[in-house]
């Protein structure tokens, strides 16, 4: 963390793409290529190849080259960059390089601005071949997930997905919407959380605002329901609920019901006395919202309904039989 926003911000997000990195420089380089939209100039990966030409005099048993590149990026929170204070950063690329100027922010700059400042661009460094990028935090969150979905089965990509998205939710760097719904995997807590509409997790765990829970189980999302109730709780079984953080005031009714679920689900093998956080649904309706593609879900998947009905209807009945006719991959 940093004093200044911004610079938390840079670091968060050079954080994501060293990660992304680390785990798989193939996911890194078809990250990178999806948000400069160019599959030919950028590469990451070194090419091996054996009797290769050498320029007419002779052949190279093996020849391995590694492409240079050098990537600056500006972050803003909200607002655009001076272009003539871009103009200056672009001093630190060199010749016989891939060159990317990239500007993150929320906003971005209009057709007129990019063309402007490319043909700046050209008269500032003719030798050069400098490519310029504006993106919003919100078009790095959908590149990372679109990776994310091409490799459903890297669990380490699904946690960093998850967790950028979550920081870039939380931190107000992309637009928030009000139907939300966050499916979550169940195994053997299934029958639980149908019968008692409710989830359990880790205190410990952050998560990105939403409105619906989904319960997950055998390629699709069988239960939803509205959230009632956030509660992070210890509980001995027989005791007291001691409630240690709620979004709502805590209800007689939803202490009984909550404790009554501790208990069945202890009896069961659980371990829910102590560090866990209880989600609480009303308005609880039966679905079938189908997963396509091969796999299953890591842990948590979350979904913008508005990306699947316009309008989202207005009531839990009518989400789940609508839901029924959609499917996600």
């Amino acid at each position: 963390m940093y004093s200044q926003a911004e610079n938390t911000i840079t670091n968060n997000v050079l954080l994501m793409l060293s990660n992304l990195y680390s785990i798989n420089p193939r996911y890194y380089e078809e990250f990178m290529i999806g948000i400069i939209d160019d599959s030919e100039s950028y590469e990451v990966i070194p090419q091996f190849r054996q009797q290769r030409g050498n320029l007419g005099n002779g052949i190279i048993d093996g020849h391995i080259k590694v492409n240079a590149s050098r990537i600056i990026i500006e972050t803003k929170i909200h607002g655009l960059e001076g272009l003539d204070k871009l103009l200056k950063y672009t001093d630190s690329f060199h010749k016989n390089e891939y060159c990317l100027l990239l500007h993150l922010s929320t906003a971005k700059y209009t057709n007129k601005d990019i063309l402007t400042f490319q043909n700046r661009l050209k008269e500032k460094h003719p030798e050069y071949s400098i490519l310029f990028q504006s993106i919003t935090y919100e078009e790095l969150v959908a590149q990372l997930g679109a990776i994310t979905e091409s490799y459903h089965y890297e669990d380490l990509l699904q946690k960093l997905n998850e967790d950028f998205k979550d920081y870039c939710v939380k931190s107000n760097l992309m637009p928030s919407s009000k139907d939300i719904l966050r499916a979550m995997a169940c195994g053997q807590s299934f029958d639980l959380n149908i019968k008692y509409q409710f989830y359990f997790d880790l205190a410990s765990r952050g998560y990105s605002p939403f409105n619906y829970l989904g319960i997950y189980k055998w390629k699709a999302v069988r239960y939803i329901g509205r959230v009632e109730n956030m509660i992070e709780a210890n509980y001995e079984v027989g005791g007291t609920l001691d409630v240690i953080d709620s979004t709502h005031e805590v209800t007689e009714a939803q202490k009984v019901r909550l404790k009554a679920a501790i208990d069945e689900s202890v009896a069961g093998g659980w371990d829910l006395e102590y560090g866990h956080r209880f989600f609480l649904l009303k308005d609880f309706h039966e679905t079938y919202f189908e997963k396509k593609s091969p796999g299953g879900i890591f842990r948590v998947r979350y979904f913008d309904l508005e990306d699947y009905f316009n309008p989202v209807p207005k009531t839990m009945e009518e989400i789940a039989t609508s839901l029924r006719k959609v499917s996600w991959e």
